[in-house]
């Protein structure tokens, strides 16, 4: 069984591998040194800003570390074929589920401390750590996450796949007692409680005393990878991921806006861009990390030139719209002259942008209200959308009604 946890964990990394090398290219890349660089500088100077024993700054530490104590999941890849294929083994998967929680707690720890890492100089800013307070502070949030993993391995187990609800609420209530017992009362004696919750949950859901339920099992692996899918499916297709068709009653105000009343191809482009989440999703991420990175960038000059660079890549994604219901016969047959088609989708390449330009003229105020740089970046913009609209969009569109 040991053999077999290894060959499909080599596999998940070569799937996990494949997609990685699609989602994480260099724009992917670029846009995060960004992002994580404006992050970082924003922090680094919010800190100074803060004084010692502010009220809400414990309460802060341990929403944090209850919540950092979520993240990282059990992975069993345990797959559908096995409650049939391995039943004969099922009095050896005891060996095969410690080694999955071996597997999930090395790579649930390292984001541990790694989330923990991240809010020490919080701690340390507003609170008096000694070096052994912070020895146990990272003790505490490992341990609260190991126990996090023991009570997953139940959840998968014949004997506590009834109590699932209570190990659930179990698996943010032990956290949050270990958080306020480090961060109200003691760092020490939350990682005292850290060890003793640990080993009751180890005497309680250790693999050993264990017999495994195959079809929850398989159903909440299932659902750990979906979720991971959805995630590669934001930047590429993953076959796995099928899409749920529903009504948006939330887009009906949208749509009005971006459609022109009596024009056909007006309101498809609308619905197409609204419909189409590989276009409306990616304009909608640039656009939120844009409005994160000049919100949280104070140095001017930096700033303008980040705004500027995002409005043009989020107008260059609206480009493939033109074409997408080419593939549709139907639409070959409006009695709408091809002129009309063109000036549909130039309005809506400037609606869109005069949008996207404003949320993140608006995101550039920033935490301490520069309107000197709001300013500087409402002119910047106001001129880059129309050079957009009467210069880059018009060259498009022309280039691409003559390759239709």
């Amino acid at each position: 069984m040991n053999n077999l946890f290894n060959k499909r964990r080599q596999r998940h990394f070569m799937l996990l591998l494949k997609y990685w090398r699609l989602v994480f290219n260099d724009h992917f890349v670029i846009a995060l040194f960004f992002l994580f660089g404006a992050l970082a500088y924003g922090y680094a100077q919010w800190l100074p800003q803060l004084g010692p024993h502010l009220w809400w700054s414990r309460w802060l530490l341990v929403a944090w570390f209850t919540i950092l104590a979520q993240v990282g999941r059990l992975a069993t890849l345990v797959e559908r074929p096995d409650p049939v294929f391995l039943l004969p083994q099922v009095g050896h998967m005891q060996g095969y589920l410690r080694q999955a929680g071996r597997y999930s707690l090395t790579l649930a720890e390292l984001m541990t401390l790694a989330g923990a890492f991240v809010a020490l100089p919080f701690a340390l800013t507003t609170e008096h750590l000694t070096t052994v307070a912070i020895v146990a502070v990272f003790l505490a949030a490992v341990l609260a996450k190991a126990s996090w993993l023991q009570l997953a391995q139940g959840m998968v187990s014949q004997q506590w796949v009834r109590q699932r609800r209570w190990l659930r609420w179990a698996q943010w209530g032990l956290p949050l007692v270990v958080a306020l017992v480090t961060w109200l009362a003691s760092p020490l004696a939350g990682a005292i409680l850290g060890v003793i919750i640990v080993a009751v949950t180890t005497f309680l859901f250790s693999p050993v005393k264990l017999t495994i339920d195959w079809r929850t099992a398989v159903k909440t692996e299932e659902d750990r990878m979906y979720s991971v899918y959805r995630f590669f499916n934001l930047f590429t297709d993953v076959p796995k991921v099928q899409g749920n068709v529903k009504r948006r009653n939330w887009a009906n105000g949208l749509i009005r806006m971006l459609t022109v009343p009596g024009h056909p191809w007006s309101y498809l482009y609308a619905r197409g861009l609204l419909r189409n989440t590989d276009i409306s999703g990616i304009i909608i991420r640039l656009t939120l990390l844009a409005m994160v990175v000049v919100f949280l960038v104070p140095i001017t000059w930096l700033n303008s030139v980040l705004a500027v660079l995002f409005i043009y890549l989020i107008a260059t994604q609206l480009m493939p719209l033109f074409d997408q219901f080419d593939g549709n016969v139907f639409t070959h047959l409006y009695p709408v002259p091809f002129t009309q088609r063109q000036a549909d989708f130039s309005r809506l390449l400037v609606r869109v942008t005069i949008l996207v330009a404003l949320l993140i003229v608006v995101a550039s105020l920033g935490m301490a209200i520069n309107w000197r740089q709001f300013g500087l970046n409402l002119v910047l913009a106001v001129i880059e959308v129309i050079l957009l609209t009467r210069l880059y969009f018009r060259a498009r569109i022309k280039k691409l009604s003559e390759e239709s």
